[in-house]
């Protein structure tokens, strides 16, 4: 694709956009589709892109969706990363997701994950063992109703433990305290710097 200066792109269904030219990878419409997206410079670099998405899916009534940035090149983490705000409540709660960026070599990385409660600041749970292939994602659902029942609000440390590969970790607060509940849409939490 060419970007003209000071231009922009819009897609409104990348993902049929990436089935009709024939990627590898894309499934045929109809199944579920989750992963990342890598994008890259065909020459130059992408000094002065902006690159972001909005993702949406049907709900009982409209659509739920969550509007996120592209993680710049460099703003990775290759130990461990901190997520702050989590949530898990009435209204609200939380999902935690893992991408593998596949940058230095074709294999997974695991990761261990302590949750820890934002009203004490003490160790609530550790999740230990998540591994997550080259170039692909990992999303753990509901995380503190699944590890850390009781924890209303929280933060979590993300440590990969074995792998080479740089890694994004990020959360998604959803309204609702389970799917299907209040609108479903999402906030947006990237990793502390």
């Amino acid at each position: 694709m060419d970007v003209q200066p000071f231009s922009q792109l819009i897609w409104s269904d990348l993902v049929q956009r990436l089935r009709d030219s024939g990627t590898v990878g894309v499934g045929a419409k109809g199944a579920n589709f989750a992963g990342p997206l890598f994008v890259s410079a065909a020459t130059g670099d992408l000094t002065g892109v902006a690159v972001a998405a909005r993702t949406s899916a049907p709900g009982d009534i409209g659509q739920y969706g969550l509007f996120y940035p592209a993680a710049p090149e460099g703003s990775t983490s290759t130990s461990e990363a901190w997520l702050y705000g989590l949530q898990q409540n009435a209204e609200n709660r939380t999902n935690l997701a893992l991408v593998n960026t596949g940058e230095n070599a074709a294999t997974p990385d695991t990761f261990r994950i302590e949750l820890f409660a934002g009203n004490t600041g003490q160790k609530a749970a550790t999740v230990e063992g998540i591994s997550v292939e080259a170039g692909h994602w990992a999303q753990i659902n509901t995380i503190l109703t699944q590890y850390a029942p009781g924890v209303s609000q929280g933060y979590a440390r993300i440590t990969r433990i074995s792998g080479s590969n740089p890694f994004i970790a990020y959360a998604v607060i959803n309204d609702g305290a389970q799917a299907g509940q209040r609108s479903g849409d999402g906030a947006f939490l990237s990793k502390a710097p």
